[in-house]
């Protein structure tokens, strides 16, 4: 007999250390109804962390083709006075949700919404992008749902869809876990922004095993039994202080089991994590997390499998790391050496240009190697599952003027920096 039993959880064997951002919360508006709820969770959660808040609204250009027509809709203000507007509006706003004596700096761009906000969130290193969740209506989810997934798709930074109920630290809270690191992460950054005596719950679903059948009943027990030992790991790396954590296993559809538990326990807030899929996380979310995204009956917290990455990446790249530049006679021989010490690692990617600043091309990319071309002095990095079959991604950085490469203190390499003409292209490890 065949068994389509899923794994069994994979327990917190060992775990980076991280050091998350330390930038200010990141709000973003569209001056509308839909985004009020966001303000006043803003102001309290920043009070708490001491941190500063910014808030950002982006002005989408009012020009766009007509189709079936020969014309273009111009709109009659000149994009000055769009952006006065919108910062008039989102000042008012500011008035109206927290105070009139709120004095946010308010920062108003034109542009792709959530491209912008994606970038300011990157510039600023924001540790928190928080956004309203639109009213309590299916429509509105489903509208409001769909932006979030796209500030998700495209950045690093945790999001927090604020429902219009939630106007303080959340005090019923509900974590998804599937035990990897990167749920980890989630509830840690979780952990951070509940209230100091909140009840948790962390929640792990599990497939439904056929108690009708003696091998799938043994699975099935199995099963619960090392979830019960992953709950425990879980729970002793976590900071409980005054918590009330509870552990909760479920069985079935994940989305499914998580609204309606969510709803049985009249929850605040539902936390889950999206998991590091390189450039296919561009075209792909995990289900839970979209799911709740459109659907969860109260605020939604999702946190990019990539803010984990780069939250690891911050670690290795504290004051003990050590970094050396190669002369340029040895850089064929370096990367390959390099090369051959790091194939198959996962890492980050990033280029950092003096005018359009940080860009990341890809998370957790298996590292096939890198290479230096004497001829045309550029270097090729390559990323997938193997050069053999020809699974790989080609990144060609040009005119490279210099290479370092960062260990830690037992000779691990931590980074690959490549310097080239306005910038630098940056392979951190995990």
């Amino acid at each position: 007999m065949t068994s389509t039993a899923q794994a069994t959880p994979q327990t917190v064997a060992a775990i980076d250390s991280t050091v998350g951002p330390t930038g200010p919360f990141l709000l973003a508006t569209d001056v509308s109804p839909s985004s009020d709820a966001a303000f006043p969770l803003a102001d309290a959660l920043a009070d708490r962390a001491k941190a500063e808040i910014i808030a950002l609204s982006v002005v989408a250009p009012y020009a766009r083709p007509m189709y079936g027509v020969d014309g273009i809709v111009v709109s009659m203000q000149s994009e000055t006075e769009s952006e006065s507007l919108r910062t008039s509006a989102a000042r008012a706003q500011l008035t109206r949700m927290v105070s009139p004596m709120a004095k946010w700096p308010i920062i108003v761009q034109t542009g792709d919404p959530a491209r912008e906000i994606v970038r300011m969130a990157n510039e600023i290193q924001a540790r928190l992008l928080v956004v309203g969740r639109g009213r309590h209506s299916t429509f509105d989810r489903l509208v409001g749902g769909e932006s979030v997934l796209r500030l998700l798709q495209l950045g690093d930074t945790p999001v927090l869809a604020v429902d219009e109920r939630l106007t303080s630290p959340p005090r019923r809270v509900v974590i998804a876990t599937d035990f990897s690191e990167f749920s980890l992460y989630a509830a840690q950054v979780a952990m951070s922004v509940v209230a100091p005596d909140a009840s948790v719950w962390l929640v792990h679903v599990g497939p439904a095993f056929d108690e009708s059948v003696p091998f799938l009943r043994d699975r099935g027990a199995l099963y619960a039994q090392q979830t019960a030992t992953a709950f425990d790991e879980l729970r002793a790396l976590l900071p409980t202080g005054h918590l009330q954590i509870e552990a909760v296993f479920l069985t079935g559809s994940a989305p499914d089991q998580l609204m309606q538990f969510s709803t049985r326990h009249n929850a605040d807030l539902v936390v889950s994590a999206t998991h590091g899929y390189g450039f296919m996380r561009r075209m792909l979310l995990g289900s839970v997390a979209a799911s709740l995204v459109r659907a969860a009956p109260c605020s939604v917290l999702i946190v990019p499998g990539s803010a984990r990455t780069r939250a690891v990446a911050r670690a290795q790249q504290l004051p003990h790391a050590q970094t050396r530049t190669v002369a340029r006679e040895s850089w064929d021989a370096e990367l390959a050496d390099f090369s051959s010490r790091n194939s198959g690692r996962l890492c980050h990617v990033e280029v950092d240009q003096d005018d359009l600043g940080a860009q990341t091309l890809g998370h957790d990319l298996a590292l096939v190697g890198a290479s230096f071309d004497h001829h045309d002095g550029t270097v090729q990095l390559m990323f997938g599952a193997s050069t053999l079959r020809g699974m790989h991604l080609t990144h060609t950085v040009l005119d490279v003027s210099a290479v370092d490469l960062s260990t830690n203190s037992a000779g691990s390499d931590l980074a690959l920096r490549l310097a080239h003409p306005g910038g630098q292209t940056l392979v951190v490890l995990s």
